[in-house]
């Protein structure tokens, strides 16, 4: 994935079609690759334009935390374009990011084959299933909600990723195997707080269903919370005396995690 960006504007997406091969220096480049060797590496990209260009800057305080420490191509301290730099790496995330910001002025099928690039494991095969459905939808409005749920989720899951790298209950940290559950729900959240990492717990399935519906919770400290009998009586059957993974749980994630505990049931 490469984000077109200059003029203080992400102005197109591109996918890179092939390797790097060896090129003779554009012409177009004119004098302003005097200091450049004459031969370099090409690299041919499927360009994107986006209907509508995005400016980083405008939402400094999202980008900020995730730009690269050294080689930035955003200065990290007034968000305007590092002039030294040509060509940056970005993280991941930094990238979802991105797209989620400019998701609504590319079109649907790349949008998401570029979270496709990005995930991993069974994830990729669902991801392909819907591309194949966005070609088959007749209906714009689908394919904008199909594709804002799937970035959406992928940015979410990559963000707990970060923070919660195994099922705290039952220690699996197969991930692929693991749900990114909101701790407090997307129906009742606003926009940022359901792309918040903090707001997530990676969680087995079976455990999820617990924590979904109020009837387990955590702790500050880590500790599983059960007060309900039934949810007590399937957490026998499984072979669940307590957390298997102990360990505080962030200021950020304790603020969501003390809502939760509030409506626990009994």
């Amino acid at each position: 994935m490469v984000f077109s960006y200059a003029n203080g504007r992400i102005s197109q997406i591109g996918l890179v079609e092939t390797t790097a091969v060896t090129a003779q220096k554009p012409p177009e480049f004119g004098a302003a690759g005097d200091n450049w060797s004459q031969e370099g590496w090409l690299v041919r990209v499927n360009w994107q334009p986006l209907r509508q260009a995005l400016v980083p800057q405008t939402h400094f305080e999202l980008i900020q935390p995730l730009l690269p420490e050294r080689h930035s191509p955003i200065s990290t301290s007034t968000g305007r374009g590092n002039q030294g730099v040509y060509l940056a790496g970005l993280s991941e995330t930094l990238g979802l990011l991105l797209l989620k910001l400019i998701e609504d002025h590319a079109e649907p099928a790349v949008r998401v084959h570029l979270v496709v690039l990005a995930e991993e494991g069974d994830y990729t095969a669902a991801l392909l299933d819907d591309m194949q459905r966005l070609r088959e939808v007749p209906s714009s409005t689908e394919r904008d909600a199909l594709t804002k749920a799937r970035l959406g989720q992928g940015l979410f899951r990559h963000r707990v990723v970060e923070r919660e790298p195994a099922c705290r209950v039952t220690g699996l940290a197969r991930q692929q195997f693991l749900v990114a559950s909101h701790i407090k729900p997307w129906r009742d959240c606003d926009n940022r707080e359901r792309l918040d990492g903090a707001n997530g717990l990676l969680l087995s399935p079976h455990v999820d269903k617990l924590f979904d519906r109020n009837w387990i919770s955590f702790d500050s400290r880590g500790q599983l919370i059960c007060e309900h009998e039934a949810a007590r009586e399937a957490l026998r059957c499984w072979g669940i005396e307590g957390a298997n993974l102990i360990r505080p749980f962030s200021r950020e994630q304790e603020q969501f995690l003390s809502a939760h505990r509030e409506v626990l049931r009994r």
